[in-house]
This record gives C-alpha cells, structure tokens and sequence, in this order.
C-alpha cells in the first residue's frame, strides 16, 4: 500500500458520511489509473491506493472486523539481520498484537512506515509511525470524527475540515523548511510525531511513544568497534530492503551519502542502475560518474529542471520514462529507488559546530539556539509582515527549537541539538516526495533511517561525529573503491583526502549554477506578480509595497531578495487555501481588522531589512 485515508465516528451511533468518503475517495490519488480498495462500516470509512510497489497490499482484515492498513516498510527482527519478512507477514504479527492493545513489537521495528488499526469491538482506531517519523501521517480530531491520510493535500481537499492558517507552523516553515513538532500549516491539523502512536476511542485520545531516542546513553567503547558495527548494521540495513533483488536504480551524487548506499549494493553483487541530475562542471556530476565507473555501476547522466522547488523524485520518473534512460537489464521492482537521505545529518552531523556542543553542556541552550539560528540564517523576515503580526511571530524560531528541546533529556546535552535535527528536519525531509507519490510513482528505500543503524550512531559519542570526522574513519571500512575516488565534502568539514581535479566547482557555487538560477529567477519573479495582481491579497498578513520592491530589487540583479518572494509565496499560499482564515500564535479569535491601504515607499533597502 502507498496512500490510504479514512474517516472514524468517535461516539457509539454515530454513522460515516456518504459526501466524506466520497470526498475522501477522490482526493486519494490524482492519477486516474488508480484503483481505491475500500473497508467500511457504522463508524469507520478506510480507503487506499497502490502504485504497485510491492507484490502485496498490506490490507488486512480479520474475520471479526478489525483491520490494519500499512504503508511502507516495518521491518521487523527475524533473527538474522540481512533478511527480512514480507511487508504483509509484518502486517499479519502488528495486526494480531494491535488488537490485544500490545504496541511492544513496534520497538523491534527497524524500517520507514506507517499504518492505522481499527478494532470495531474496542471502538478503537490507532493511527501509527515509524521510529523518527519519516513516513508522514497526517489527522484531525473534531467533536464527532477523526481525518486522516498519508498525504495532507487529501485533507486540505476536504470541504468539511475546518481549515485556518497556522501562522507559527508557516512561519517555521519560511524560516527552516518544514514546521516544528507536530504543527502543520493548519491548526488543528497535525503530523504524528517520531515513534507516535494516537489512540482515539470512547475514553478520548491518547498520544504514547512507543520508543524514544534521547534514551540512548552514550557508548564507552573504543572507537574501532563503534565504526565496525555502524558498518555491519549499515550493511545489514541495504541486506535486508534489498528482498533478493539483483539489479536495481539509485541515486548517485558526488557526496558520500548516495556512494555509501551504492557501494553497499555492489558488495552484495547489485547491478545498479545510477542517476545524477548535478550541472555540468561540478564536483558532484563529474565524481559521481568517475564513482560509478570505479564500482561498475550502469551511471545515467540526467538533466536539472529549474523550478522553484527541487522534487528530485519527479526529475527521476521523468527521466525513467525516456527512452534515453531506458534500464537494461531491468530492475526486478521498477518502481523501487535507494536514495542516501538521512547520511549528512545521522552521520555526518552538519549544522552543527562543536561551540554549539560545549554551549549546550554548559546549560546555555539559548545561546546554542541562537548560533544555530544565525548559521542557518532562520529568522522571520519582519518587514514583509505588518508590524502587529512581526511582533507576534518574531519569536517563533527560538521559541520552537527551545520547545523541542525542552522534550528531549538526553544524557549527553551536547547531542540534544542533534536529535532536534534528526526529530525534525530529518522527519519532515522527505514530505514532499510523499506527497506527491502518486504522481511520480516511485518509493524510495532509505537505508540511512534504518532504526538499528541510527540507534548505533545515536550511541557514538557526538565529539567523534562532528564535521564529518566519524564518517571518513567509517568510510575505511567499505570495498575500496568508496576511497579511490576524490568525493565532495562539507566547506568546513574534514576534507577529502584526494585531490579534487582542477576546474571542478563546488555544488551550487558553481558559474553553471548561475545559468540555471535564470529559469529559477523569472519562475520566482511570476510567482511575484500573481501574488501582486490577483484580486485578493492577504493586505492583514503581508506588506503588498514590500513584496513589489522586492521583486522590483531582484529583477534589475542590484540584490538577490528570491527569499523574500519565497517567504511571501508560502505565507500567501496557505492563506489562500484557508479562505483567509488564520490564527496568530497564541490567539484564537479572527485576525485583526486589516489596516489602511499600502503605501509605496521609496526606501527600498531598509524596508527589505531582515
């Protein structure tokens, strides 16, 4: 199963909707091909979609009512760690021991999923996921129902779920890339957290975890034997995703993350079929193919779309449905893409300074938040919003991050800021590509976020992890052709040992880069003039003069303010699909009256001032 959603009744006699499920059932997918399998009674309405990923649909229902849909991968232990079950045997034991209200086989779990279990006679509904939360599940809890789906564009599409604008959880948003904890851009809306189960049933809701990460302490062990069994469980953790595939596709960029994964199916006699989208003349096209060529990978050299947005999951299902890129021999699941999301970060530890570390050792977390902040360059663009709403929101990015660490009691308060990392940026990073999956049609296989492997990393004290430090030593225990070839490393991070050939650019500070930034600017600069020529225009949340300086600023090429464009685009989008309904951080009645009209101002520099 890729996509499911459904509908729950929380209180005895009260019946599913014919108009929700209808509604329900035609968000599910976008792609008319698509067949929706169906499980419904008095009180429960559960629909779901597969691409044809797996052999098996991991819809389950037993002879007495309950059910349990699953999508993606548990994994769980079977006694040898490079093998592992059928996604609807997993399904088939978490099935028998959700129904007896038993959640401890979900700590054995090692994979990337997440499932929803009903049990008629309890009146119970379950909605579950993975240890850190990476493949989304999104639900709302009214009076009478609760919504729920894997892609949150089936409950924006929903007429009768109240949708107003989370200004904190956009604001976040705007500044890191995604909303912290369970926020969505709706209120009320939310995404189960890492590990989460949500409970609903006649005596409410209830929200445990069934595991948490700050739990493990950090390791005392000599070095060598943290580097060897990361090895073993990285390897094991490609073993056992692999399901006795012999050829497969992958990702395969100039970093190490894509090349670790690659290299470890190779070891086990993989054939690969490899893609990069890197520009012409950079570190990351020309040593992934010279990577490649040194572990006999079949490489496909693709090209870079400009857009606003990178979807490197759309650019592969294009390129996969091109004769040019046509796989021989083919891959035994076509559908099926190893990617290294989840290595720069679980391994390699980046955002982070080893300032950062001691801050947080000595208990100076705000000054640890605010060196993050700055590195990261996240703050809320005040001159954008009207002054009452900057005001209100200027706090948010601290705010968050301190909220999220106020969660975690690590033993080691030097790694808090990493699991904040790995909680949410890491979680919510491959949103996107789940949200879309309907479209492109393709999962991705994340060995990376493999539970046991990150459990190891989480051990390893964070001083040996830091720039990447941890991650070269690792890199000595692969087939040797992982170190035969130079690789791109991190501006300030251990440096590759091998000399980088002469005349290569580093990733995105490369003078190709900026013919693609072209097509990326005039997108961004259309983006500006709908916002500033629709009929509606949120005149209450942003400032109209700034956004058309702005725009004005980054046409003639006098400052690159595309993020400013981006920040409105989001803040203006979310209030268009909320029918201009938004809540402040801490209010919960209607936004304030809007003010009098824009006036335009001349001073463009100071306005635009963050």
């Amino acid at each position: 199963m890729t996509i499911f959603a459904g509908l729950f009744c929380r209180h005895a006699g009260a019946r599913v909707g014919d108009s929700t499920c209808d509604a329900l059932r035609r968000s599910l997918s976008r792609d008319t091909r698509d067949a929706v399998s169906e499980f419904r009674d008095a009180r429960v309405f559960l629909a779901k979609v597969d691409i044809g990923v797996y052999s098996e649909p991991a819809f389950l229902v037993r002879p007495g009512g309950s059910v349990s849909l699953l999508a993606g991968e548990p994994l769980l232990p079977t006694g040898d760690s490079h093998l592992a079950r059928s996604r609807s045997a997993d399904l088939a034991l978490l099935h028998d021991s959700w129904d007896r209200s038993d959640w401890s086989p979900l700590a054995g779990a090692r994979g990337v999923f997440c499932a929803v279990h009903y049990h008629p006679d309890a009146s119970r509904l379950t909605l579950i996921t993975d240890k850190l939360g990476v493949r989304p599940l999104y639900y709302w809890i009214g009076d009478d129902h609760v919504i729920f789906a894997t892609a949150l564009r089936v409950l924006e599409g929903l007429a009768d779920l109240p949708k107003q604008m989370d200004l904190r959880a956009v604001t976040e948003a705007a500044c890191f890339g995604f909303p912290l904890g369970d926020r969505t851009p709706y209120q009320g809306v939310r995404a189960l957290r890492a590990a989460e189960i949500v409970e609903v049933s006649g005596a409410g809701v209830g929200r445990p975890q069934y595991w948490r990460w700050d739990d493990i302490p950090p390791a005392s062990r000599p070095q060598q034997e943290l580097l060897q069994e990361a090895y073993d469980r990285f390897t094991a953790a490609v073993a056992c995703r692999q399901h006795g595939d012999r050829t497969t596709t992958a990702f395969l960029s100039g970093g190490l993350d894509s090349r670790c994964v690659v290299a470890a199916l190779r070891a086990q006699s993989a054939e690969a079929h490899t893609f990069n989208f890197a520009l012409p003349g950079t570190q990351d096209r020309i040593l992934g193919a010279r990577f490649a060529n040194a572990v006999g990978a079949r490489h496909h050299q693709a090209t870079l779309r400009a857009h606003i947005e990178l979807r490197f999951s759309a650019l592969l299902a294009e390129a996969l449905s091109t004769p040019e890129h046509k796989l021989t021999p083919p891959p035994e699941r076509p559908r099926v893409v190893w990617s290294g999301d989840g290595g720069s970060v679980g391994v390699g530890h980046v955002y982070l300074t080893r300032a950062m570390v001691d801050q947080l050792r000595a208990g100076h977390r705000d000054d640890a938040i605010a060196a993050f902040l700055d590195r990261q360059k996240a703050s809320v663009l005040r001159k954008l919003l009207r002054p009452e709403i900057a005001a209100a929101l200027a706090d948010v990015p601290r705010r968050g991050i301190r909220e999220e660490l106020d969660d975690l009691r690590c033993a080691d308060p030097g790694r808090s800021l990493h699991l904040f990392l790995l909680l949410n940026d890491q979680r919510r990073h491959l949103a996107g590509h789940f949200e879309d999956i309907d479209l492109h049609r393709l999962e991705f296989t994340l060995p990376f976020f493999d539970s046991d492997f990150q459990q190891t990393m989480l051990s390893v004290p964070i001083d040996l992890c830091l720039y990447h430090e941890f991650y070269v030593k690792w890199l000595g225990l692969f087939p040797a052709a992982v170190t035969s070839v130079p690789w791109q490393s991190y501006p300030g991070h251990v440096p590759c040992p091998l000399p980088i050939p002469p005349g290569l650019h580093y990733q995105w500070q490369a003078a190709p880069v900026r013919a693609w930034h072209g097509p990326r600017k005039r997108a961004l600069l259309r983006r500006a003039a709908e916002m500033l020529e629709a009929q509606s225009f949120p005149r209450d949340l942003l400032s109209k003069s700034v956004l058309r300086v702005a725009g004005w600023i980054y046409r003639t090429g006098l400052r690159d303010y595309g993020y400013v464009i981006r920040h409105a685009s989001l803040y203006y989008t979310y209030w268009e699909r909320s029918a201009g309904r938004w809540v402040v951080p801490g209010a919960a009645s209607a936004p304030p009256p809007p003010p009098s009209p824009d006036a335009t101002t001349g001073r463009h520099r100071d306005a635009l001032a963050r």
